[in-house]
């Protein structure tokens, strides 16, 4: 009985190492299978495709931005603020008044000043009409003096009362007295002090009760339908923009939007103290959303070509004075002399050395060798 028993372990004990050996063959056929689908072999690398379009070089010129037209509103007579209706912000035409003077004073003076006008007019008018009639009179007595029936002496006498000297110190007198309106009259509506543009009020610098004088800037009006940048270029760049019309403007604060400005002045000769050339160019803004103290910068288009092979600049490696990139074929990185033509935005033109469609490596490419394996990780498609 001993004796089988001992048999049975036996077996038992057989049976499990051959099950243990099967089970490590196997699982070294797993690992043997997924180290072949899993080969790390090769340089891993980034690539992209070679591909032609259009491409841009650009300088930028920055600064910030200035209304198209910014006046200062003086008051022209002395007084004191009585009223203020206009508010900072608010947009106001040509004309319309921004505060009020008190002008109880100026206007008794021209109450005044109109009486007297009326009196001259009416004392003229009166004067005239006697003066015409005497005209009258001495025609009809130069006719009775040729007939006889007047002597020489009542002509003499007609004659002086029909003279216009009377008359002509009355029409002055009313002249006087109209000027004499008119100024009165320009002093009480320029108590009203009015805005002199279309735009918007930038700052009133003056509060009801306090006394203005005429020449003080009290309130200043911005004119924002169009915006301006000025800025600077170098010699290298004055005649590309005698010949652009137009350029790109991004002005970040007034959103991602791009603008359109128009080159509308540029400096003929170099200021002697930077030797950079002014520029000024005008944004149309008309709803309002550049504000000037903004940020901006222009693109100005310096080079441009179209249908040209690009690849990105970080594609591109230098050494002892030569460009040169690596290409993807069969799986080995190949070195490629290559000749670079404009850059701008990240991209750069290639003259020589890549054609279009060829797979170009872009990261990893710092260390690699001519014909050296590589396993590309990441590139168009994938």
């Amino acid at each position: 009985m001993a004796r089988i028993k001992k048999k049975y372990i036996i077996t038992i004990a057989v049976l499990v190492v051959a099950a243990v050996v099967v089970l490590s063959f196997i699982n070294r056929q797993n690992v043997s299978e997924i180290g072949a689908m899993e080969d790390t072999s090769g340089t891993p690398v980034e690539t992209v495709t070679a591909v032609k379009g259009d491409i841009a070089s650009v300088a930028v010129i920055s600064g910030k931005l200035e209304a198209l037209y910014e006046v200062n509103v003086v008051a022209k007579v002395t007084g004191k603020v009585k009223e203020i209706t206009s508010k900072v912000g608010q947009r106001i035409s040509k004309g319309e008044t921004i505060f009020v003077i008190d002008d109880s004073d100026i206007k008794d003076q021209l109450e005044q000043a109109q009486a007297g006008l009326l009196m001259a007019e009416a004392n003229y008018r009166q004067n005239k009409e006697k003066y015409e009639n005497a005209r009258k009179d001495l025609e009809r007595s130069e006719q009775l003096y040729k007939e006889g029936a007047i002597s020489e002496q009542a002509l003499e006498q007609i004659r002086a009362n029909s003279s216009d000297a009377g008359l002509a110190v009355l029409e002055a007198q009313m002249n006087q007295a109209k000027a004499s309106y008119d100024m009165v009259s320009r002093q009480y509506d320029e108590c009203r002090v009015k805005s002199p543009i279309d735009g918007v009020v930038a700052y009133i610098n003056v509060g009801i009760g306090e006394t203005v004088t005429p020449g003080v800037p009290v309130a200043v009006v911005v004119d924002m339908s169009g915006i301006i940048l000025e800025g600077s270029i170098g010699e290298s760049l004055i005649n590309h923009v005698e010949r652009q019309g137009s350029i790109d403007i991004r002005i970040p604060s007034a959103g991602g939007q791009p603008f359109t400005g128009t080159i509308k002045e540029v400096s003929p000769a170099a200021d002697q103290r930077t030797g950079l050339f002014g520029l000024k160019v005008e944004i149309d803004n008309p709803d309002g959303v550049i504000k000037p103290g903004m940020f901006a910068e222009a693109g100005l288009i310096k080079d441009a070509r179209e249908d040209a092979v690009c690849i990105p600049s970080a594609a591109v490696l230098a050494k002892n004075g030569d460009r040169y990139i690596y290409i993807v074929e069969d799986g080995k990185a190949v070195y490629r002399k290559v000749v670079t033509g404009i850059g701008g935005d990240g991209t750069v033109e290639i003259i020589s050395g890549v054609k279009e469609g060829e797979e170009v490596i872009v990261r990893g490419q710092n260390y690699l060798d001519d014909g050296e394996a590589v396993r590309v990780v990441r590139g168009d498609g994938q």
